[in-house]
């Protein structure tokens, strides 16, 4: 927590609280893995989602994390920038905005990750990597909703990976 606000990642829910048990949204991690990249300029080239307007805080991070491949959208060309995100969401951001690193090995830690699941490759990069390792009894519990402390900390381990 200390770090994401000391680099300007987030700041709290107010002058006082961070709320670290607080669910994450699409919005919101999207918008820290922006401001982790720098906040760069999306490029120019319109927006194709229909629920995000330009005058929202998260405006150029979705276009830049659509641009970069991070994320996507729905089939109804929607964001859902307010839906919270889940655990395995949020790895998957994750694992994207590190260029989709292979894991070194298919060999699955998580009784609750299924090899034929869309986050399968990015749960074991985490878990190889050491950004996350799961909640114990060989589970990683990937559709619990992602809170403001696991995102932040997720975040700055992966940061440590490239280090």
């Amino acid at each position: 927590v200390s770090w994401a606000y000391t680099n300007n990642i987030t700041g709290g829910v107010n002058a006082t609280s961070f709320a670290p048990g607080a669910p994450c949204t699409r919005a919101q991690v999207v918008t820290f893995l922006w401001r982790t990249a720098g906040c760069p300029e999306p490029d120019a080239g319109g927006n194709p989602y229909k629920d995000v307007s330009t005058s929202a805080y998260y405006y150029k991070a979705i276009l830049w994390a659509a641009k970069e491949g991070i994320t996507s959208g729905y089939a109804d060309g929607s964001f859902r920038p307010d839906q919270t995100v889940t655990r395995a969401q949020f790895v998957t951001f994750l694992w994207r905005f590190h260029g989709q690193e292979e894991p070194y090995s298919l060999l699955n830690p998580f009784v609750d990750v299924k090899t034929t699941s869309n986050y399968y490759k990015a749960i074991l990069w985490a878990s190889q990597t050491g950004v996350t390792a799961g909640y114990g009894n060989n589970d990683f519990r990937p559709d619990l909703v992602c809170n403001r402390w696991q995102v932040v900390t997720f975040l700055h381990r992966s940061m440590l990976v490239d280090m």
